[in-house]
């Protein structure tokens, strides 16, 4: 039996590779975009962050040092007993920092940034 030669590919350069959107990059663009987010929201698609208090404090506000509000908000919980989760909304001066931080990660990350709408 006969070896089969291996055959050689040629790989793709750095630059063709486009990354998926990082965790911060997807919870800032869903602030933006909606105005506000919850936990129960950011488990879900596009956001996928399981831990959102902790992004919230740890890398939001103390990393990248964007000011937010938070606000209770009582929900149905499990067996019917009440949960409260807190719903973070951004300032607008740190809305317009978030804009700039997430078109650094889209840079970063070789996709396009996004052109934002001013709505006056």
């Amino acid at each position: 039996m006969t070896k089969q030669p291996m055959i050689a590919t040629t790989a793709t350069s750095k630059v063709d590779i486009i990354k998926p959107p990082f965790k911060l990059e997807r919870v800032l663009i869903y602030i933006v975009e909606t105005g506000s987010i919850n936990r129960l929201e950011a488990e879900k698609a596009p956001v996928f962050d399981h831990a959102l208090n902790s992004t919230m404090s740890n890398e939001i506000k103390l990393r990248l040092g964007l000011e937010f509000t938070s606000i209770p908000e009582k929900t149905i919980g499990y067996d019917g007993f009440g949960a409260i989760f807190n719903r973070y909304t951004f300032t607008a001066e740190s809305e317009e920092k978030a804009k700039g931080i997430i078109n650094e990660y889209r840079i970063k990350r070789g996709t396009t940034p996004i052109l934002w709408e001013n709505i006056a």
